[in-house]
């Protein structure tokens, strides 16, 4: 690889821009390449970043020489197939969360890849945030304990687009599902950063706020037991977000709890409107408790700079594409409870 990073973008869908600014941050990058089916969108997003080759056809980027790594910004069900093309052509890929809905193309990407010999990373966004960052800390150093359960609550403001006739969120062709793949992935890829290996998944789901039949559950708990025994519990809602907002806004979070045998965080985050507030507390019997706090509208970490810094060898990871296919094993075993009204077995995967 070059010590300039070429990377070609598949989808200018409106967290292109986001990601776009953090591949600016990590400096050493130029985008060389768009594909984007609607011309209007295609040609405003390559004429504001100053892309040379923008197309309707994907392959036609994926076949092109100065292209060093793909980023696939498109509806779930098709970053497996995106995926694997990408690593037929050389190419390495960041693909946005989850990796896919299909436990069996989650595999077919990591078998790909590893043949293929090139990167694969999956964008799993919460792992840079100043949650995670902090709590992760402090439980390596031990200052929980042993962990023994933990809760998570994840809400996000997507009424209109559940119910926009001419959007995929949500729908069970195009997403995969509902609220358990789109925000249970996230928050499964927490639970396990911190948990280890899963076990069992109990789940319940409901569609009770998103009109159009194409739409899945919009509303959904479930419970995840680890392999060392401990317990975690986790509510998804892809409205509630809505009180957080000013009317004309936009709202969302997540709220989490660590429980150890030597001490117990909360944290996470609120978004009202652009003002984001991030907190972490930190309590223990008997003294006072410790406050990691940061308040800011900007993350506190950036995972498409991680992303880069990872491609260029200057650091490991946030996380592997191992990590992002499990937490998708777990909102497998979710879908798999749901539909036989019991718990289900996590189907893991180690790495190799």
């Amino acid at each position: 690889m070059s010590s300039e990073l070429r990377i070609g973008i598949i989808g200018a869908c409106d967290v292109a821009e986001r990601h776009v600014a953090g591949l600016q941050r990590a400096g050493g990058v130029r985008l060389t390449a768009l594909a984007e089916p609607v011309e209007a969108r295609r040609e405003a997003f390559a004429r504001a970043h100053g892309i040379g080759l923008a197309t309707g056809d994907y392959r036609l980027l994926l076949a092109a020489r100065d292209v060093d790594a793909v980023l696939i910004l498109t509806p779930h069900h098709l970053h497996a197939r995106m995926a694997l093309e990408a690593f037929e052509a050389g190419k390495h890929v960041i693909c946005e969360k989850p990796m896919a809905p299909s436990l069996a193309d989650c595999d077919r990407m990591l078998d790909a890849a590893r043949a293929a010999g090139v990167a694969f990373h999956v964008t799993h966004s919460l792992r840079e945030d100043f949650f995670y960052r902090t709590a992760i800390a402090r439980v390596r150093a031990g200052a929980l304990g042993r962990l023994i359960a933990g809760s998570f609550r994840w809400y996000t403001d997507e009424e209109a687009r559940l119910n926009d006739p001419g959007h995929w969120k949500g729908t069970k062709d195009q997403s995969g599902g509902g609220v358990l793949v789109d925000g249970g992935c996230h928050v499964a890829d927490l639970a396990n950063a911190f948990f280890g290996r899963a076990a069992r998944v109990q789940a319940f789901g409901a569609k009770l706020v998103a009109r159009r039949p194409e739409v899945a559950e919009d509303t959904a708990a479930f419970s995840i037991e680890y392999e060392s025994g401990a317990l975690v519990s986790v509510l998804l809602s892809f409205t509630a977000g809505a009180a957080m907002r000013s009317r004309d806004g936009f709202g969302a979070g997540m709220t989490a709890d660590l429980y150890g045998t030597a001490a117990h965080i909360e944290g996470g985050y609120a978004l009202r409107d652009a003002d984001f507030r991030r907190f972490c507390l930190e309590h223990r019997t008997g003294e006072p408790d410790l406050v990691h706090f940061y308040d800011g509208k900007g993350r506190m970490g950036d995972i498409d700079v991680s992303v880069v810094r990872a491609l260029r060898g200057e650091a490991p990871p946030p996380l592997t594409a191992a990590d992002a296919r499990n937490a998708v094993a777990v909102v497998d075993a979710a879908y798999q409870s749901l539909a036989a009204g019991q718990a289900a077995e996590v189907d893991w995967r180690d790495e190799e």
